[in-house]
């Protein structure tokens, strides 16, 4: 049987001349049966309910009167029409209509016999699932271990089952009625269950006004996205109740993943959408995020791909150091354990072991490990210090963050986790990547260098890395040139080879003293600290 035939739409309402039309026309859009219980209005309520299709009863006709009452008078039409499923819904609430199915579709499935739609049951695993034909899916949103708690005893958006009418008699008429509800259908036996209904007119209460904390931290989640459709949604229901906001950036994605954002966005109001008109990047999209945190006042900052690749299992461990005040920024690290990286392929893992290699050199965070990993958080004072205008905008940008937080002395850790990968498909092409990566990050060693111990402070470690390099060329090309007088003109070569042997050996020693001077600094306090 189709489930509008079998489900009814009971409003009970008095005096709601200028609302009830609307309502039952966008409620006819969702069922076939729309039942307004009119408890004896003093205005035109009953002719307006009637011309825009419901079936209208008067109350007093019955021979009583009050809210109760026409909801049991409404019911009870309901089953002489042969419905299986009635939902309560007031007259005022307008922008509940399309979540009717939600709050039925337990009932009609035979997995309830009361359903709640609570405005406190809030989380992201409730959202249902994004509909391609925009509309939400009328299936079972619960799983079946499903354990009732009364978030939202109060609610008067509810569904019942045929055998839940039938113990309506037995509740009093008065404010309790919601409620008693609840413990009568609970000493009764019958099933209760709870699906959230977002507010999407006011932020989420979560509890009398109560915003979600981590350790007293607000904590936000930065969502980059880029042509993520069939991962975007995975990954937002994913991220835990106790992020208080998740930024998702749309860096003009050409498939479906900005209207998903949206979906999602407009069913829990803690996920704010963030749309660029162009493509930047993913640094660029990741920077996006950032801004619109620090605006909002949060405390802590992490990044999780929107291609579900990041498990949000281990994000307290990236928070908690954050927290504790043990560092600024905490990253994740697949490479240190090989049961960990075992589901990363060995291309992946070679471009990660040359490009660490490489972003250590040029940041000065010798003890770090897989820069490459997206998986990070940082407080918001090391955002607040760093100039996000000019962190790098593509793939690349987290070996760039890591230089200019060394610059200003952030300490940073590592923190272990399995790499875990599933249908996505990484943008990053290795043999133009780690190209085009070594140039920035010779680039940024070079304005370390400057600005950490020229312009910021002085270290005389400097002068070794120049003076290294110097002798390192004048050795090459000393020994180039001795070759080459050796062959050509048959001079011996052992003065001038082993004089441009001397200062490449120099120019090496200098150099190495300069990188163990770098490491030294890596180990000292930091003034922020």
């Amino acid at each position: 049987m189709n489930p509008e035939s079998e489900l009814a739409v009971v409003i009970p309402t008095k005096n709601d001349e200028s609302t009830i039309g609307s309502l039952v026309l966008l409620t006819r859009q969702m069922v076939n049966t729309v039942i307004v219980v009119d408890d004896v209005s003093q205005d035109r309520t009953a002719e307006i309910a009637r011309h825009a299709g419901a079936d209208v009863l008067s109350v007093d006709s019955y021979g009583g009167n009050g809210r109760v009452y026409s909801i049991l008078v409404g019911c009870r039409r309901a089953l002489e029409r042969g419905c299986r499923s009635v939902v309560l819904i007031d007259s005022q609430s307008g922008p509940l209509v399309q979540d009717i199915f939600r709050v039925a579709s337990p009932v009609l499935s035979g997995k309830a016999d009361l359903v709640i739609g609570s405005r406190e049951f809030f989380g992201r695993k409730t959202i249902p699932p994004f509909s391609p034909d925009g509309g939400i899916e009328r299936e079972e949103i619960l799983s079946d271990d499903y354990v009732f708690r009364s978030t939202d005893p109060d609610s008067r958006f509810r569904a019942l089952s045929v055998q839940a009418i039938s113990h309506l008699d037995l509740l009093p008429d008065s404010d309790l009625f919601e409620s008693t509800m609840i413990t009568l259908f609970s000493n009764r036996g019958l099933t209760i269950r709870e699906v959230p209904v977002p507010l999407k007119y006011e932020r989420p209460r979560r509890g009398g006004g109560f915003i979600p904390l981590y350790r007293d931290q607000r904590v936000a989640v930065v969502v980059p996205a880029y042509n993520e459709e069939l991962l975007i949604g995975e990954t937002l229901s994913s991220i835990p109740d106790f992020v208080t906001n998740v930024y998702v950036v749309n860096d003009c994605s050409n498939d479906r993943t900005g209207e998903i954002i949206d979906y999602y966005a407009s069913q829990d109001p803690s996920i704010v959408p963030i749309h660029h008109d162009t493509n930047r990047g993913v640094g660029a999209a990741i920077v996006s995020g950032y801004k619109v945190a620090l605006a909002d006042d949060m405390q802590v900052i992490a990044v999780m791909a929107g291609d579900n690749q990041m498990d949000p299992r281990f994000l307290p461990d990236l928070l908690d150091p954050i927290v504790n005040g043990r560092c600024d920024y905490t990253m994740g690290n697949r490479l240190i354990n090989p049961e960990y990286r075992k589901s990363m392929s060995l291309w992946r893992f070679g471009g990660n072991v040359i490009l660490t290699l490489l972003t250590k050199i040029a940041s000065g965070y010798w003890q770090m490990v897989d820069p490459q990993n997206g998986y990070t958080a940082i407080s918001a004072r090391a955002l607040e210090r760093i100039d996000l205008d000019h962190v790098y905008p593509r793939y690349g940008y987290c070996n760039d963050l890591l230089v200019w937080l060394n610059i200003y002395g952030f300490r940073i850790m590592n923190i272990p986790h399995p790499a875990r990968y599933g249908l996505e498909k990484s943008k990053i092409k290795y043999h133009t990547y780690i190209i085009r990566v070594s140039g920035l990050l010779l680039k940024d060693f070079l304005r370390r260098l400057e600005m950490k111990y020229i312009v910021l402070s002085f270290h005389p470690l400097v002068f070794f890395f120049f003076i290294g390099l110097g002798f390192i060329l004048i050795g090459m090309i000393g020994a180039m040139y001795a070759l080459y007088f050796s062959i050509i003109n048959g001079q011996s070569m052992f003065v001038p080879g082993i004089s441009s042997l001397i200062l490449f050996a120099l120019g090496i020693q200098c150099l190495l003293f300069a990188l163990l001077f770098d490491m030294q600094q890596e180990n000292k306090e930091s003034s922020w600290y």
